[in-house]
């Protein structure tokens, strides 16, 4: 059965548009125009990324955050040969489509929802581990310490032909210097890709938020960071303001600011990677600016 075979025995009527989504590195997704109203296919050949989302959207709902309506699911494969997922559509576009045309005042707004989103999922009961799994599974490592390492050394070979030495030693040691907060970290659940995607915004106004496979039991400063490596990596400096402002209403202080930094290097390693794998080199050589720039001010202020 194909896609507009299955919509068309969902709907009763075939669709009269597919589209894929730009965005999507776990799952197929799909923008269906239907003749009264658009939909979101969610699609995977491994049912277990999907089997949890209904469950994990429901229990976001009941927190009051702006989740779609999930309209169907089926992850036994048994209709179709990939497990999927009907969803509310968004009117709007992605934020890092939005973000460089929003007004200060916009992306403020939007940075105290996100933010206080992130607080209510927060509140929810913590985890007995750590790392990326549905709301109230156990989470795969017992540390955040564990995470930390495991990011570092999965992609520090993307940088290794890059900077010299000294600056995989600096590295090394901010890690080391921030490992007894590591140690220290409480399994908080957060919203862990709730950056510059899976924001839907429209005319500078939030219009949701999409895409709960699983969520993060962990440090929620980690999401921050990612925000910021996203921004620096495909928007620039016209970006930071939200940065800031999501900081501003977290609540972050000079510390912990560092600590941010210090985590948006790490992405900046995976994202680095990324744009070599697709040949982008004005965005490795921005991510490597950026890398470089946030090393040395930690080496000059810990001088």
């Amino acid at each position: 059965m194909s896609l507009e075979d299955l919509i068309k025995e969902v709907y009763g009527s075939p669709p009269l548009k597919i589209e894929p989504m730009s965005f999507g590195h776990t799952n197929q997704v799909y923008s269906v125009t239907l003749s009264d109203e658009q939909i979101i296919l969610r699609t995977n050949d491994k049912p277990g990324v999907l089997e949890h989302t209904a469950d994990n959207i429901a229990i976001l709902s009941s927190l009051g955050l702006p989740v779609p309506s999930v309209i169907r699911t089926d992850v036994s494969m048994e209709l179709v040969p990939f497990a999927y997922m009907i969803l509310e559509h968004f009117p709007g576009r992605d934020l890092r489509y939005e973000l460089e045309g929003m007004t200060h005042e916009q992306m403020t707004e939007l940075a105290q929802q996100i933010i206080s989103y992130q607080r209510s999922v927060s509140e929810l009961p913590r985890g007995t581990g750590f790392g990326w799994v549905p709301i109230g599974e156990q989470g795969p490592f017992s540390s955040w310490t564990q995470i930390i390492d495991r990011d570092i050394r999965r992609h520090i070979d993307h940088i290794i032909d890059d900077v010299t030495p000294e600056t995989i030693l600096q590295l090394q040691k901010m890690k080391q210097r921030y490992t007894p907060y590591f140690d220290q970290v409480d399994p908080i659940c957060f919203l862990d890709d709730l950056t510059i995607k899976n924001v839907i915004v429209a005319e500078g106004k939030l219009q949701g938020i999409v895409d709960f496979d699983w969520v993060c039991y962990g440090d929620p400063l980690y999401m921050i960071a990612l925000t910021q490596t996203a921004v620096v990596s495909d928007i620039g400096e016209q970006g930071m303001p939200y940065v800031e402002a999501l900081c501003r209403h977290w609540g972050v202080k000079q510390e912990q600011r560092a600590l941010i930094d210090f985590y948006s290097v790490i992405h900046a390693l995976q994202f680095i990677g990324f744009h070599k794998k697709e040949q982008n080199d004005v965005c490795k050589q921005r991510m490597l600016s950026f890398l470089l720039e946030k090393i040395n001010r930690d080496a000059n202020r810990t001088a």
